[in-house]
């Protein structure tokens, strides 16, 4: 069986409380997913990526914390990009940042074509007026990020199916949490509904999912206090030791990194 050639790619530039930053491209558009670092290292990624430019048709917000839109207004300064998002989540960046409604294309519940990707959005589960998930097609490729919920509800697993390229949270190891540094009140909200996914939920999401051939997942959203690298390679080596034992498809895994580059779906675009 010849491998299928992957036409998206999808590029995290940045990962975690200090601030996110995903790429994803096709042969001939990108979008920006998040603006939670600097202009300049933005602008840095795409040229360190090869993605000129005027190949950016804009940048969609997945919701307003900090660590997702603490560049958004360089960036418009910078590049005049439109921010993509939803309703709510764009008057909540209107009124923190005073820019105006002309700067925001706004999501509904329906796919929506960005050059030559299709991206649908999907709400999820966090501490914010309307986050969302999303996933993106580009020919028989399929990518998909989510990270920012406390919880994954059927809903979110069905748009989850079938994907190629994943970037999924992996926020933090449920005992390093319940004896790390946070207040009680702070310990209850990442472990709520609408706070973060544990290493076990995400490995237990991931088992659910339908994997194509060749899957990449990236585990996302790391927490520095309560999570480490070590633990999350742990339960992603077991469960592909069980996807094994039950002739299911694997997939290779990867992590996110708050100041590295982490990639997949890698192919020679001409």
């Amino acid at each position: 069986m010849t491998t299928k050639e992957k036409e998206l790619e999808v590029h995290v530039v940045a990962s975690g409380s200090k601030g996110n930053c995903t790429i994803i491209r096709s042969s001939h558009s990108a979008v920006i997913v998040d603006a939670g670092i600097s202009c300049r290292r933005i602008t840095n990624a795409l040229q360190d990526l090869e993605i000129p430019k005027h190949m950016v048709e804009g940048i969609v917000i997945t919701h307003e914390h900090s660590d997702h839109i603490a560049g958004v207004p360089q960036m418009i300064k910078q590049m005049g990009l439109p921010i993509i998002t939803r309703p709510n989540t764009a008057r909540r960046l209107m009124d923190k940042f005073g820019v105006s409604a002309e700067c925001f294309q706004t999501l509904g519940t329906k796919e929506v074509t960005i050059g030559d990707m299709v991206l649908q959005p999907f709400s999820t589960s966090h501490d914010a007026v309307d986050p969302i998930g999303i996933t993106c097609y580009k020919g028989q490729t399929k990518a998909a990020l989510l990270t920012d919920t406390g919880m994954v509800s059927k809903e979110m697993l069905e748009h989850l199916h079938d994907t190629d390229l994943l970037v999924l949270e992996a926020n933090y190891d449920e005992h390093m949490l319940l004896y790390g540094p946070y207040s009680p009140d702070l310990k209850r909200r990442v472990k709520s509904q609408a706070g973060h996914l544990c290493n076990m939920t995400a490995m237990k999401v991931l088992s659910a999912l339908r994997r194509p051939k060749n899957m990449e997942v990236i585990f996302a959203h790391r927490s520095e206090q309560n999570n480490s690298l070590h633990l999350v390679e742990q339960l992603s080596e077991r469960l592909l030791k069980w996807c094994k034992t039950q002739g299911q498809m694997g997939f290779t895994a990867y992590h996110g990194d708050p100041k590295e580059y982490t990639s997949i779906g890698i192919s020679n675009h001409t």
